[in-house]
């Protein structure tokens, strides 16, 4: 087993030195801390902090952390309806919050291991996170517990919550084949979110269950960003007059889209019917109001920070948690 002492020796430095810089302490000198995390990285060294805090009476701390906030700006409304169920379960389990939040170029100066060993963090709750995040693997790898918002994952030390997009996806599209719609296309997100392979396999099993071709060229991605969804809009359309509806994958997309589709004169729903996903706070505000999938985003933060707590009372693995959904029928929808 690696010890304390092995990290020393694999650093250059003293014992001392390798507990103060994993204890949090300010007088170590940056290039001493870079040493010591680098060693104790390669040398998967991960003590048990949440013992030791126990240990020391310290105050039991959760982080939040959260990736490419900068994205949306938080204007869906998202990230703190997930705050609000994080501080909910935080308050019913006694525990503290702290929230990080990074660009993937502030990234290269510190990773999520680092900043939850320096700050004594004794369990992670994830989102917004990306596959491709440079530090997403290292940290859902090591023995922090840690809960990753819309994904799929599940292990000894790492877990998910998720909205069962697949079915949320299969009966949105339903929904608008009831309608009397058989041309249905799709703007998806980017194929790097867990959310986006599901919502399109969502969309493809109630396409080819009612008898209807499936075509992948009826498939865009934009994003899940409101500008890009509206600069595609134009050739879209253009490229599939055949449309009488499209699934947009989240209601951001979505407002985009209707909002060219305005300054195009194709009106909604008489010309083309638009069903959304997420249910943020804008789309019953939006003329016409959006039709949508809800998701419960106080819940999901709720739930992840809930599993969190799990992981570490009760020594649990982690676990997959899929949460529910709900078709909301506005003003987006026709019958065809």
């Amino acid at each position: 087993m690696v010890s304390i002492k092995d990290v020393a020796k694999r650093a250059n430095v003293s014992i001392s030195a390798v507990s103060k810089t994993l204890n949090g302490y300010a007088d170590v000198s940056e290039a001493t801390k870079r040493k010591v995390m680098q060693a104790a990285q390669e040398l998967n060294y991960f003590p048990n902090m949440l013992a030791k805090n126990l240990k020391r009476k310290v105050t039991k701390t959760i982080a939040l952390i959260i990736s490419n906030f900068e994205q949306t700006n938080g204007k869906d409304g998202v990230m703190f309806q997930i705050m609000n169920g994080v501080y909910a379960a935080a308050q019913h389990y006694h525990y503290e919050v702290v929230i990080y939040t990074r660009s993937l170029s502030e990234q290269q100066d510190k990773s999520y291991w680092q900043f939850c060993k320096e700050n004594k963090i004794a369990g992670v709750v994830m989102s917004g996170l990306r596959t491709t995040d440079p530090y997403f693997d290292e940290l859902v790898n090591s023995e922090f517990p840690c809960v990753v918002v819309d994904a799929e994952i599940a292990g000894p030390h790492a877990g998910s919550v998720i909205t069962d997009n697949v079915g949320a996806a299969r009966q949105a599209v339903e929904y608008l084949i009831g309608k009397g719609h058989q041309e249905i296309g799709m703007i998806n997100g980017h194929s790097f979110a867990a959310v986006s392979v599901q919502r399109l396999q969502g969309y493809r099993e109630a396409i080819e269950a009612a008898g209807l071709r499936f075509n992948p060229n009826r498939v865009i991605e934009a994003n899940f960003s409101e500008e890009d969804a509206y600069g595609a809009a134009e050739s879209y359309l253009r490229e599939h007059p055949e449309l009488t509806a499209v699934f947009i994958a989240s209601d951001l997309m979505a407002i985009g889209f209707m909002s060219r589709c305005r300054e195009l004169n194709v009106r909604i729903p008489e010309d083309l019917s638009i069903m959304g996903f997420d249910d943020i706070v804008l789309s019953s505000y939006t003329t016409p109001k959006l039709s949508t999938v809800r998701q419960d985003f106080s819940k999901i933060g709720y739930t992840a920070f809930e599993q969190v707590v799990k992981m570490l009372e009760n020594r649990t693995a982690g676990y997959h948690k899929i949460l529910p959904f709900e078709i909301i029928d506005r003003e987006t929808v026709k019958v065809q």
